[in-house]
């Protein structure tokens, strides 16, 4: 896929987090956790950590949600105007 430059980020992760969300929902949830937690740039893990926390099963009982979760998310810089 090529890039526009409009591209805020990347998220890689495996198939655990598309069995909870789909990719329009992970991109919201994070945007949301972004704009809310502000992390700094060199350092992205609080928006994964809270999706995290909001899609991991709390209990083995539960099925979704219990499979691996890993996830890289990749932020690009913008293009000064």
């Amino acid at each position: 896929m090529k890039r526009d430059g409009k591209e805020k980020y990347l998220i890689v992760a495996c198939d655990g987090i598309w069995d909870c969300l789909s990719n329009q929902a992970c991109v919201e949830k994070l945007s949301n956790h972004m704009v809310s937690l502000k992390p700094q740039d060199n350092n992205l893990c609080p928006p994964v950590e809270k999706m995290f926390d909001e899609i991991c099963a709390v209990t083995s009982d539960e099925g979704i949600g219990t499979d691996n979760m890993t996830a890289i998310l990749i932020k690009f810089k913008q293009k000064e105007q």
